[in-house]
């Protein structure tokens, strides 16, 4: 249940298009309120972050559902986009990268609430990935609230710049096989970092794969941390 949880930002508008980004819905879906403000201190000496709290989430469809659990993907309704092919979307994506980029290769891809477009380009598109992929999460909260209009309902966009969020992805799969198998051979728990929804289900679809382990999530902030067990070892 997402009522009552929070989320931590730098600032406010921060710490919101966490909440947004996490509980997969539009500002205009969420009311919360701040528990803490931010605070940029002396020299960054006494700094803090800020914090909100959710109070409601106002559900504009039976089908906006947000799980961790794969299995749970299934049973969600498919959603009839008004934007069915994603080119309102991508036309608003080309326009902004037509500011900052040259000759590029765009593309979109659709699947159900989802919508993922990617940018390709010879230039060196580090900027518009930013610190930590800073700068990619703005556009994507950006895109989502214009799609979701669009669509009258929540919509999640992503995007892939030069396949960065396909490497990142393959380099996440990666870690997780080989924790899973360091645990299984010293027989003892690990964990991976605090990550947010979308990562933490590529982790325990790989999890899965093996009969050996299991795993549980704990609050970290405004993101969960997994630990993965060897199931000799109880929980």
């Amino acid at each position: 249940m997402s009522i009552g949880k929070e989320f931590e930002g730098k600032t406010v508008t921060d710490a919101t298009i966490e909440a947004c980004k996490e509980l997969g819905v539009a500002r205009d879906d969420l009311e919360f309120e701040v528990i803490q403000e931010e605070k940029s201190g002396v020299l960054g000496i006494g700094s803090r972050n800020a914090i909100i709290k959710i109070i409601n989430i106002q559900v504009g469809s039976p089908n906006q559902v947000r799980t961790d659990n794969p299995s749970d993907l299934q049973k969600i309704e498919k959603v009839e986009l008004v934007d069915t092919d994603g080119k309102q979307i991508l036309s608003i994506f080309e326009k902004l990268v037509d500011h900052f980029v040259g000759e590029a290769e765009t593309s979109v891809e659709i699947n159900d609430r989802n919508i993922l477009l990617k940018l390709n380009s010879e230039a060196d598109l580090g900027f518009m990935i930013g610190k930590k992929g800073e700068m990619i999460k703005n556009l994507e909260f950006l895109l989502s609230r214009i799609s979701s209009k669009q669509n009258g309902q929540s919509i999640y966009v992503s995007i892939d710049i030069n396949s960065y969020r396909e490497k990142r992805m393959e380099k996440l799969q990666e870690r997780v096989r080989t924790l899973v198998e360091k645990v299984i051979s010293i027989n003892r728990p690990l964990s991976l970092n605090p990550m947010n929804s979308y990562e933490r289900r590529i982790c325990y679809l790989i999890i899965e794969e093996n009969d050996q382990v299991t795993y549980k999530t704990k609050e970290y902030g405004n993101l969960k941390k997994i630990t993965i067990f060897p199931k000799k070892i109880e929980m």
